[in-house]
């Protein structure tokens, strides 16, 4: 199971306004709007990781909880994710969909910075009238945006370990795309490791 070892690196500097740049014009191909962000945290994380692969920036997926404003996102305790971690995939008998997770999942750049492309949307569905969706750049969150009721993201863990436990069960819907994933994260980031040690040539 994939977890990639990225060390965090403050001084590292990543342009943020290119990077929401870059995901906003992403998500606007194939997203009609952002009402779709909520709830798919965890597929909306594969998609920034592809964007963050495809411009060359190292990052890790992290799994947990968002202090917000006026309390937890979701309540998340290690309780729950061991639990979940260990439980695997559990089919709910209703609706034959995977039963609710109690984690959240964002993108955490090299130099420590969140980049969470779900949390203002879903925060805006809650908080605002209808028919007024967030645009594209400003559902994007990351750390040190101002205006919003986002205090902190609390990691837990890092890597793909819920995702291969819990999510992608034998069977699921996204097996495949997860699968996926895994392998070209670990192909990539390891040539942009290797890039940093040719002279002249670097990742951001």
């Amino acid at each position: 199971m994939s977890n990639y070892p990225l060390k965090i690196d403050p001084t590292f500097d990543i342009d943020l306004g290119l990077v929401v740049a870059e995901i906003a014009k992403a998500f606007s191909d194939f997203l009609p709007h952002t009402e779709v962000l909520p709830g798919n945290c965890f597929q909306i994380s594969r998609e920034l990781s592809y964007i963050f692969l495809n411009l060359g920036i190292r990052h890790t997926i992290t799994i947990g909880d968002v202090e917000l404003s006026d309390g937890l996102y979701l309540g998340l305790s290690v309780e729950k994710l061991v639990k979940d971690v260990t439980d695997g995939d559990k089919l709910d008998s209703v609706d034959n969909l995977p039963a609710s997770k109690h984690a959240h999942a964002w993108i955490t750049l090299e130099n420590g910075v969140v980049i969470d492309a779900t949390i203002l949307a879903s925060l805006h569905r809650k908080r605002s009238t209808p028919n007024n969706a967030l645009s594209f750049e400003n559902a994007v969150y990351y750390t040190g945006k101002s205006d919003t009721p986002v205090i902190r993201h609390m990691p837990v863990m890092t890597g793909f370990v819920y995702q291969q436990k819990v999510l992608a069960a034998f069977g699921d819907r996204d097996l495949h795309n997860f699968s996926q994933w895994y392998e070209d994260y670990a192909l990539i980031m390891s040539r942009l490791d290797l890039m940093r040690l040719v002279p002249g040539r670097s990742s951001r």
